[in-house]
Order: structure tokens, then C-alpha cells, then sequence
């Protein structure tokens, strides 16, 4: 013989309380430190965009690239260079090539390349520029560039770290 449910009332609010105690406002979840700096065009007035440093441990960052205008078939290899845009200056951190079908590259950076450790707090605060190229084969053409680090205007942070 069943025995009825004597207090179902109680039950519906222990179990609504339950639920509102399972769900999670992402508004108390650390965030993470991140930076936005602007490539603007260079070769091709429809391609621009931004590069985003995000903080992803003590010594790591994640280096996005998220261009608009490029086009579905291209590679375009991408770098962080020494100095501003206007002095220019060799290579120090090769990225990740930016995919035209997405406008997107992502680099897990923890050091220069010529080996040395290099921080988040480092990056956003270097004497560096960022360039993306129109490809292996033509790397004297820019599509987009900009400055970042100490170069750079005041940088926003974006909402939840940015990126993808």
C-alpha cells in the first residue's frame, strides 16, 4: 500500500529551494585580466580588428587575434614585434596564423622567442607592435598592425576576459 505524500507543499520548496541554490550567478566567478588593442588596416582598408592578451595563469598568456574583412582560403602569419609601428623592429613572439575563413589565431604564450619568460604584466606593459601579414609567400605586405603595451592608447579591458 502507498503511503501519500503528507506535506507535497514542503516538498515543492525544499526542491524550488534546491534549484535556486544550484544555479550559479557567473557575477562571483574570478575574471580574468585581459587587454584590447586595435589592428587597424594597412594593405586592405576592409580587414581590421583586435589583438587580445589574456592573463591565463602566472606565467602564461593567450594571445587572440580577431580580424574583420579577410577572406575564407587565406593563412595569414602573424607577430609581436619590438618598438612601435612607426620605428619598427625585429620579431619576438611568433603567433599562431590567422585563419581568413575566421579572422581568428590563437598563441599560448610563456616566453620570447628567443627563450626568455615573459608574464602577462610584461606583455601588456611592452614596447611592442603586433603585425598580420598577407601570407608566407608576401610578408612585406600588412594587412592590419597595431601598437601595444606602453605603445599603445589606453587599452580596455574586455568583458569576461574576451576571446573565444
Amino acid at each position: 500500500m502507498k503511503t501519500p505524500i503528507k506535506y507535497p507543499a514542503l516538498i515543492l520548496l525544499l526542491l524550488g529551494a534546491l534549484f535556486v541554490i544550484g544555479c550559479n550567478d557567473d557575477d562571483d566567478s574570478p575574471r580574468q585580466e585581459a587587454k584590447i588593442y586595435t589592428l587597424t588596416a594597412v594593405s586592405d582598408p576592409a580587414i581590421s580588428g583586435n589583438v587580445i592578451f589574456r592573463k591565463e595563469g602566472p606565467n602564461s598568456t593567450r594571445i587572440m587575434i580577431e580580424l574583420n574583412g579577410t577572406q575564407d582560403g587565406n593563412i595569414h602569419p602573424a607577430h609581436i614585434h619590438s618598438n612601435s609601428v612607426s620605428q619598427g623592429g625585429p620579431i619576438v613572439i611568433d603567433l599562431a596564423p590567422v585563419d581568413g575563413n575566421t579572422g581568428r589565431s590563437k598563441t599560448l604564450v610563456t616566453a620570447f622567442d628567443d627563450g626568455n619568460s615573459v608574464t602577462y604584466e610584461q606583455l601588456i606593459n611592452y614596447n611592442g607592435h603586433a603585425n598580420v601579414h598577407l601570407s608566407m609567400e608576401v610578408l612585406d605586405t600588412l594587412i592590419a598592425q597595431g601598437n601595444i603595451g606602453s605603445n599603445a592608447p589606453s587599452a580596455p579591458s574586455p568583458p569576461n576576459g574576451g576571446g573565444y
